[in-house]
This record gives structure tokens, C-alpha cells and sequence, in this order.
């Protein structure tokens, strides 16, 4: 069976039925680094979709850093190589759409196992 990133809940991992089942969905151990980081400055735990606004606000800081007046040009934002971010590698596209890099997970008992990890670069 084949999956969603929406496999990676508690729920699925509990279904007898999944288990076995192959979800994409960003590699986890960016997560919990980010949540060891939150924890420990907030005192709990964080939204599992806090590392969306936290890449953004990365991002739009190392632009306005590196690449000056032509910090949000189109071919900037667009770069084809894409933007490292807590949950991996994303890139936006010229339609307005993003691309990300994303684990091949394994639904199990004790929760998602990755059988393929991540890429660490788009291909051509």
C-alpha cells in the first residue's frame, strides 16, 4: 500500500491493516532536532508544521544577507538547486508551486521507519 505524508500520525501506525505500507514524507530526525531546540528555549512541544514558518523566516534572513538588492527576484526565489530547510530540501518553481525532497517511509508499530532517505540535492 502506498501513502501520504498524512501517514505520519500515530493512528496509521496503529492500524494493523498499514502496517508495511510506504508514505513520502520529510525524514523525521530534522524534526525532533527543532523540537529538542523549541523544548528546551519554550518549555513544550512544538506544532509539527512550526518548521514551515520557521524556514520561511530562515530563508527570507539568509536572502536578505547574501543576496542584497536581488534578494527576492524572481531567479533567486526560483534557484533550481533549491533551499535546505529543517524538514530537508525544498525549492520554489516558477508557477508558483514548490518542490520537496522527501523521505520514503515504512509504516510500523512504533511509528515511521525511512527505507529511503532523503536527497541531498535535486536532480537535473
Amino acid at each position: 500500500m502506498l501513502g501520504t505524508g498524512l501517514w505520519d500520525n500515530p493512528r496509521v501506525f496503529a492500524s494493523p491493516s498499514l502496517q508495511g505500507g510506504l508514505y513520502a514524507a520529510p525524514d523525521p530526525s530534522g524534526f525532533r532536532a527543532f523540537a529538542g531546540r523549541y523544548r528546551t528555549r519554550f518549555g513544550g512541544e512544538p506544532v509539527r508544521t512550526a518548521t514551515l514558518a520557521y524556514d520561511a523566516v530562515a530563508l527570507v534572513a539568509a536572502l536578505a544577507r547574501a543576496q542584497g538588492t536581488q534578494r527576492y527576484a524572481p531567479d533567486v526565489l526560483t534557484n533550481p538547486s533549491g533551499f535546505a530547510g529543517i524538514d530537508g530540501l525544498f525549492r520554489f518553481r516558477p508557477d508558483g508551486t514548490n518542490e520537496r525532497g522527501l523521505a520514503v517511509m515504512r509504516v510500523g508499530t512504533g511509528g515511521g521507519v525511512a527505507v529511503a532517505g532523503s536527497p541531498k540535492s535535486f536532480g537535473a
